[in-house]
């Protein structure tokens, strides 16, 4: 569970989270945009969406340092919170603070809570596979050897390098490119283990309440045994105090 921040944080945080998300959404579309169709696109509308992105990369740095400010544990703040400081550089990655979910202890215990997790954790897995696709083209194809020269490509690179599949056909060769392959592996590895331990945790809890539920009706069952051969005996008691002849006076 997340650590509180204190009431000035949360209420900034209700006020600026809907908006910070919406930013790092056009910060994807308008990033991805100009990476995609770099060689299509007129030079004033690509100097207008690296104007944009910059406004919104100085928007999330306002952000992160109000945040540090105002937060119960100073800076502290940035080392609890490495998806928010993670969005200062790449703001298409705030998004992931849905991850946040698998944090949470109550996330399976309902059928509705172990659905939200699922779709955070579909929701995920495109976003990254996106960011990397989109990362490791820009670095990639202005190098003259590399294969990976189209958005196809790259996609199909950050599937197979998250998956750890790893055919080899696209590979990096710029330093950049061999850097976002890194991290890329590294963040497929955590997400998998993530995954797998929120599941095996849900499990264990499930495990556990079953236990307590046959120990509670084992119980019930005894006392409801128990109660019955006390009536039993009861009525054998009185069936011999009344069969028992009287004495005459």
């Amino acid at each position: 569970m997340a650590e509180p921040m204190g009431d000035k944080y949360d209420a900034y945080a209700k006020r600026t989270d809907h908006w910070m998300a919406v930013l790092a959404f056009v910060f994807l579309v308008t990033w991805s945009t100009r990476i995609i169709f770099f060689a299509s696109l007129p030079g004033g509308i690509r100097n207008t969406l690296l104007v944009v992105q910059t406004w919104i990369w100085i928007v999330f740095l306002v952000d992160i340092i109000v945040r540090t400010v105002i937060s119960k544990k100073s800076w502290r703040y940035l080392w609890t919170h490495p998806i928010d400081v993670v969005a200062v550089v790449i703001p298409a990655a705030r998004p992931l603070k849905i991850l946040t979910t698998f944090t949470q202890s109550a996330a399976f215990a309902t059928s509705k809570g172990r659905l939200q997790t699922m779709q955070a954790v579909g929701m995920s897995v495109v976003l990254l596979l996106w960011i990397g696709s989109v990362a490791v083209l820009a670095a990639e194809r202005p190098v003259a050897d590399s294969a990976i020269n189209t958005f196809g490509d790259a996609l199909w690179w950050a599937i197979v390098t998250v998956t750890t599949v790893g055919y080899g056909d696209f590979a990096p060769i710029s330093v950049e490119g061999r850097v976002i392959a890194v991290l890329m592996m590294l963040v497929g590895i955590a997400l998998i283990g993530v995954v797998t331990a929120s599941v095996a945790a849900a499990f264990v809890r499930l495990t556990s309440q079953g236990d307590e539920l046959d120990d509670e009706e084992r119980a019930t069952v005894r006392h409801d045994e128990l109660v019955e051969r006390i009536a039993s005996l009861e009525a054998k008691l009185d069936s011999l105090t009344q069969s028992k002849p009287h004495k005459p006076q």
